[in-house]
């Protein structure tokens, strides 16, 4: 019925391996019209599906299967070639191909010029058909496949500018700290087979409450052996540090993999195994608590940052903070909720600093801007809807998805105190940083007068005002979002839970941090610089990370090096490569001792055949 749906997939699969092949032969920007052209009509195919769901009864929308082709049969086991086709899959192949293809058309004007204009567009469309495959997957082999694409595709276009060492430093980086998540997924996987004999999505969600209990060992192992998978792509503690690295890759490229897709992967992960994870409540605090502890962490972070992009990418993850937060209370409608107004805001952010960059021709440190206001009108009223929209500000889609969860928190079966006031000041700590960006960036006087900035073109304003408006309504969409994914998550819509005092004290929070900012940009430098020394400590150890990365290089870096020079001195070098010059030298005194018989005088053969001759008579004799 839904075979269709597989469309979504083919389509940037043919522009990946057209653009590889003969995407050279395209003149001009025509390979980027190509790329953007197979991810619209891949998004149109999503939006059939959409309506095609909406047609049937909520009960008819779910474990709809479509089979391509009966891969594998041995005995009672199968693996085909399907996809499911869901209210859950629909909702994220809408953000994945829509927001997706508006930052095609946007990298058509910001990557003008490159010299590997084609492959760039090639690698984002496979980007998009591994994010699709991932989503698609009706059984935990092929999501596995999507889940490795996608770090391939994200390694590739992280490091997508070669020449710059840290751009590949950073690739390698997001690759490895990716790979870790692949073996918890695999674990979890051959653990999911031998429990229920089958890889299937819809076959295990049905079998499992029939055979586990509550915090049952087998379903704790599968559900945590996934979190490692889920933390490593939407970059959570510990798993995180791969993401602020991966800015130093295109600012398309961090829209992509770091507001809308690839780091949005881990929450539908937990959302698509709701049912194991409600058999698992340990897991599902342990959920919440990784998510509120990575939201302030991150939160306190993106303070002191000064590039642009590193203050918008600590904000991701302070963001999949609350996503997770709000799948870990059993909240999962609200976390995918979440999901999509951050995808459409926080890729408006980064988009947004691509344009500024683009204006200030290559740079990000936002102690080198100001003024650009009245240079880049537009682009300014953009980022100021994604700011407002990222700090709760009233009536905007980030107000009422944030305010859900923080509600959640509190009020949930699942919630406390604690999450509900690490999520509070977390949206204070998000409006501070924002509105920091913002005030350094567009207010004021510019602080380099000799870089003249400029307006970005139209083909890359053009998705900006879509994402912006789509940022200041999308909140609206909340109900009909709910009802639309309830089938998924059992037939439940998250109680939407009125505490006027609570939500009070969140607003409060917000414009407090709003109000200290202010006062912050409003305060002369030498006051700042006072401020600056009073609190030192604080802000060394927020600027340097926590020294987390140090703490890895000290556990994990400088052991393997260590090991890894012992291992080359002695067993390398002193080992094998001693075995072995010694057996060559051993061969090569032989034969140097044999060659001594091999003269090429005549009468030396005639000696050697008559003594041969002898030792045969004497051998036949004396038998």
């Amino acid at each position: 019925m839904f075979l269709y749906a597989w469309a979504i997939l083919f389509l940037p699969l043919l522009g990946f391996i057209g653009l590889s092949w003969f995407g050279d032969r395209l003149p001009g920007a025509k390979s980027g019209y190509a790329a953007s052209a197979v991810v619209g009509a891949a998004f149109l195919v999503s939006f059939f599906a959409f309506g095609h769901l909406l047609s049937l009864e909520p009960e008819q929308r779910i474990n709809n299967v479509a089979v391509l082709y009966p891969w594998i049969q041995a005995g009672s086991f199968h693996l085909d070639l399907a996809i499911l086709v869901d209210p859950l899959s629909v909702f994220m192949l809408l953000i994945i191909t829509g927001v997706g293809f508006l930052i095609h058309v946007y990298s058509i004007g910001y990557m003008d010029g490159d010299p590997e204009y084609t492959r760039f567009f090639s690698y984002m469309n496979l980007f998009i058909f591994s994010m699709a495959l991932l989503v698609l997957a009706a059984d935990f082999f092929f999501l596995i496949v999507g889940w490795a694409l996608v770090g391939l595709a994200s390694y590739l276009l992280i490091g997508f500018w070669t020449e710059k060492t840290s751009a590949v430093l950073a690739a390698r980086k997001a690759f490895v700290m990716n790979v870790i998540g692949d073996v918890g997924m695999v674990i979890a996987a051959f653990v999911a087979f031998d429990a229920f004999g089958t890889l299937n999505f819809v076959e295990i969600f049905t079998e499992a409450p029939k055979l586990f209990g509550e915090n049952d060992e087998t379903v704790l192992l599968i559900t945590l052996f996934l979190l490692v998978g889920a933390f490593a792509k939407s970059a959570q503690l510990p798993l995180h540090t791969w993401l602020p690295d991966a800015m130093e890759g295109p600012t398309p490229v961090s829209a992509l993999i770091h507001a809308a897709t690839m780091v949005t992967a881990g929450v539908y992960l937990v959302a698509r195994c709701n049912v194991l994870y409600d058999l698992a409540p340990y897991a599902m605090y342990f959920i919440a608590t990784v998510g509120a502890t990575t939201a302030i962490f991150a939160g306190t972070i993106a303070l002191v940052q000064n590039d642009i992009k590193r203050v918008i990418a600590y904000s991701t993850m302070s963001q999949l903070g609350y996503m997770f937060l709000a799948a870990g209370v059993g909240a999962y409608s609200l976390a995918m909720f979440h999901l999509m107004t951050h995808a459409f805001f926080k890729a408006l952010l980064f988009l947004s600093a691509g344009s500024v960059i683009h204006g200030l021709h290559g740079e990000q440190d936002i102690r080198n801007m100001g003024g650009l206001k009245t240079a880049m009108p537009i682009t300014c009223g953009v980022f100021l809807i994604g700011t407002l929209t990222l700090a709760g500000f009233p009536l905007t889609s980030g107000f009422f998805s944030k305010e859900a969860i923080i509600m959640s928190a509190y009020h949930a079966p699942m919630g406390n105190f604690l999450f509900w006031s690490l999520a509070v000041l977390t949206a204070g700590l998000t409006a501070f940083y924002s509105f920091r960006i913002f005030f350094y960036a567009f207010l004021g006087n510019s602080r380099n007068p000799q870089v003249k900035a400029h307006e970005s073109p139209p083909i890359m304003l053009a998705p900006l005002a879509v994402l912006a408006f789509f940022s200041l309504v999308m909140g609206l969409a909340g109900p009909a979002v709910m009802h639309f994914l309830a089938p998924v998550f059992g037939g439940q819509i998250p109680v939407h839970y009125e505490d006027g005092l609570l939500e009070s004290i969140a607003l409060l929070a917000g414009l407090a941090g709003f109000v200290a900012v202010l006062g912050l940009y409003l305060t002369d430098e030498e006051r700042l610089e006072m401020i600056k020394e009073a609190l030192l400590p604080f802000h060394e150890i927020l600027y340097k990370k926590y020294y987390v990365d140090e703490l890895y290089d000290l556990l994990i870096v400088i052991p393997t090096k260590a090991t890894g020079k012992f291992m080359d001195q002695l067993t390398e070098k002193k080992g094998i490569d001693f075995s072995v010059d010694k057996v060559g030298a051993v061969v090569k005194q032989i034969s140097e001792e044999i060659s001594a018989w091999q003269n090429g005088r005549v009468r030396t053969y005639a000696l050697n055949m008559l003594a041969g001759v002898a030792i045969i008579l004497l051998f036949v004799v004396f038998k």
